[in-house]
């Protein structure tokens, strides 16, 4: 159940009024049930995964927390539990080896959509990396074990965060899921105005972007080359934005209604100056975990620290603590690539992006140096500008791996890219309404993003407006979304794949 058709708004509209209708102290263990009724309409089997994984989860912490001699066994016993899950179903059955029709009640279903539809719960990749951030803060000893189950339980399953996160800690969500929610028409307000904004950037931008992606690389009529493919690099990224960001203002402002806030997931990435800066604003709270559960974990491991020794015996004490937190860096993006999917292209990803900041974390100090000896002014409008675009370039040039399926396609597609001579646009067929609806559309996105960059909220400025004004602007945006949804709709998300 996509959470832009219409049988979730009925679910959702249903289940708020039905929320609040209940008494305040019965709240969040009614979530729990609204979880798992979303989840069954996902996969069918896919809650009894959910509870696995909470039940190990929960029991894991607890006996981390009151073993004296074998923590470190509850801790990789309980992670390695929940890590097969995913690795399970994710990876091994995800292989084309078991790419096979289903038979199943007399029906017969393509593999892939037997998995979807009956046994991958939804959220698997986000859930399991929620789980695995709460006993290691339990062994670390940052948080207390929870000694309630079904808090464990709502944790691990709380519905608007089972499409593509974000990934929350426990000490983060914990406190919004328990405490008492009062019906709170502000909290609907906005929650409402949030999800409308998403479902605009996600329905009218994304999707119709989406069908000129879709001709440019997965086409199987004509190659792109040359021009081509830059126009379906940058409509890639435009679409991943509209699309990603989109659908985490959809279950944000879900969530707002149930009086739970949840952290955004974005901050104006494509405002960045640096590729470092851009996957601090891109995906936060995956960038957050993983310098959380894996960068630091490397930076301060025994491994490292005798690797940094080494290396000052041959460089200075700073360039060998470079060196470490370019290791580092490396390792984290293949780790990113690789949650992403086993394909070789995620693997090529990870490492584009790792080697860059890698590269970036080394010559840190000859960097300055050049700066210095061409008298650039970094903190100057136009160096600001140069790293912009050249930023933008960087990260244009790194879709190519999401635009194909393996690592030689990849070099292939980017080899394709310099081809001008045989550019061409036979395989676009533009619609002639998307002419008047994508730039205005595109441009107001990024307007809004602009004055979020300036941290003028459009929402709070809004509400100080005159009460008929503000129902003018939000009847116009829901006549937008009602009118120019894209006609080839799929419902689904792109980053739910993940």
């Amino acid at each position: 159940m996509s959470i832009t058709a219409v049988g979730f708004m009925i679910f959702f509209i249903v289940s708020v009024i039905s929320y609040y209708i209940i008494p305040a102290k019965f709240r969040w263990g009614y979530l729990i049930l609204l979880s798992f009724v979303y989840i069954y309409s996902v996969s069918v089997f896919g809650g009894l995964f959910v509870i696995f994984t909470s039940t190990v989860t929960y029991f894991s912490a607890r006996l981390v927390e009151k073993s004296k001699d074998h923590k470190k066994l509850f801790l990789i016993g309980g992670m390695a539990l929940s890590l097969a899950v995913l690795i399970i179903l994710k990876y091994v059955l995800g292989m084309e080896l078991f790419n096979h029709d289903v038979t199943f009640l007399g029906t017969d279903y393509p593999y892939k959509t037997f998995m979807r539809n009956f046994i991958v719960p939804a959220g698997l990749s986000y859930y399991t990396l929620q789980v695995i951030s709460y006993m290691l803060d339990v062994y670390w000893g940052k948080i207390e074990a929870e000694k309630n189950y079904f808090k464990i339980l709502l944790f691990t399953s709380y519905f608007p965060q089972m499409v593509q996160g974000p990934i929350s800690k426990y000490s983060e969500l914990a406190p919004e899921l328990f405490k008492e929610h009062k019906l709170d028409w502000h909290n609907i307000k906005y929650g409402v105005q949030l999800m409308l904004w998403g479902m605009f950037k996600k329905l009218v931008i994304a999707d119709r972007v989406g069908t000129y992606v879709d001709q440019i690389f997965y086409s199987n009529t004509d190659t792109p080359y040359g021009v081509t493919v830059w126009i379906g690099f940058i409509a890639y990224g435009i679409q991943l934005y509209c699309d990603f960001s989109g659908g985490i203002d959809v279950i944000r402002g879900v969530s707002q209604c149930f009086g739970i806030t949840m952290k955004d997931n974005f901050r104006q990435p494509y405002f960045s100056l640096s590729l470092g800066e851009f996957w601090r604003r891109w995906h936060i709270s995956l960038g957050q975990w993983m310098k959380d559960y894996i960068f630091y974990p490397i930076s301060i491991s025994k491994w490292m620290g005798k690797t940094k020794k080494g290396l000052k015996k041959v460089v200075s004490r700073k360039r060998a603590n470079r060196i470490g937190m370019a290791i580092a860096d490396i390792i984290v993006f293949i780790l990113v690539g690789v949650w992403h999917g086993l394909g070789t292209n995620y693997l090529a990803w990870g490492l584009y992006n790792g080697i860059i900041l890698a590269i970036s974390a080394i010559l840190v100090d000859e960097y300055a140096a050049w700066k210095k000896g061409l008298h650039i002014n970094d903190k100057s409008k136009g160096y600001r500008a140069f790293s912009l675009i050249r930023t933008l370039f960087i990260i244009t040039v790194g879709w190519v791996f999401d635009c194909t399926t393996s690592m030689k396609d990849a070099f292939v597609m980017l080899y394709n890219s310099i081809r001008f001579d045989l550019t061409s646009f036979d395989c676009l067929e533009f619609m002639h309404w998307d002419w008047f609806i994508l730039p205005p559309s595109i441009a107001g996105v990024l307007v809004v993003d602009i004055l979020h960059e300036k941290n003028i909220s459009i929402r709070d400025s809004l509400s100080k407006k005159n009460y008929w004004l503000q129902v003018l602007v939000w009847v116009v945006l829901i006549q937008i979304i009602a009118c120019f949804v894209s006609v080839s709709f799929k419902g689904g998300f792109m980053y739910a794949n993940f």
